[in-house]
């Protein structure tokens, strides 16, 4: 099993590496600048295929921790945990992202706004998940109320994406009208993102597999 998930790290290392070479030459090469934030907008193009691969990392980490509360398998409890840590990790890309790009688009690092602050919720969930991890590796009660956490954490994934329809916002536009290239620049960005996530998702197990076979 782990042979085989080794390969596949390896082929989807290789693969991410592509396809980001090729996303970041559509993004300074081939996309357009928009009209009014001009090159501020391309931080657009990391920015939201993060805010994906975020959201699928947190969703394995919500599966694999109900399969363990069912069954209380370690082997699910390792995904769960992976799962949550590089969903973790891209959690922070959009946040650094997304300020940044507040300040060159809009003049603001950050805005109370419905959106910002439901993913904010987000990162400060994980954050404390990570936080038990750490502290609680001696307690045998950590992986499951890590699983709890991460179930819960989860729930909050819905009401980002819908906290524009449903509150409004101040910086986020409602729909974005995108040209053929930039389309075609965001679908490749995205594919390289997802597929990296996958990557580190797949090392992150491996490593820990590898740390129960050392410690017995």
């Amino acid at each position: 099993m782990k042979r085989k998930l080794v390969k596949w790290a390896i082929i989807f290392s290789i693969v991410a590496f592509v396809f980001n070479l090729t996303a970041l030459l559509m993004v300074f090469g081939y996309a357009p600048a928009e009209s009014q934030m001009g090159e501020a907008q391309k931080i657009f193009y990391y920015h939201v295929p993060c805010a994906f691969s975020s959201y699928l990392m947190l969703f394995v980490s919500f599966v694999f921790s109900l399969i363990f509360l069912i069954k209380k398998t370690e082997k699910y409890d390792i995904w769960a945990w992976a799962g949550a840590e590089v969903g973790l990790v891209f959690v922070i890309c959009v946040l650094v992202s997304g300020t940044v790009w507040g300040k060159s688009a809009w003049g603001k690092w950050w805005v109370w706004e419905p959106r910002l602050t439901t993913f904010l919720i987000i990162f400060l969930i994980y954050f404390s998940y990570l936080l038990i991890r750490i502290f609680g590796k001696i307690d045998s009660k950590t992986p499951t109320i890590a699983a709890v956490l991460s179930i819960i954490g989860f729930l909050d994934v819905p009401l980002v994406n819908r906290a524009i329809s449903w509150w409004g916002s101040v910086v986020h536009p409602k729909k974005v009208s995108l040209e053929f290239e930039m389309k075609l620049t965001l679908a490749v960005s995205l594919i390289s993102v997802i597929i990296l996530s996958l990557s580190l998702l797949l090392w992150r197990v491996i490593a820990d597999e590898r740390v129960k076979e050392k410690n017995g």
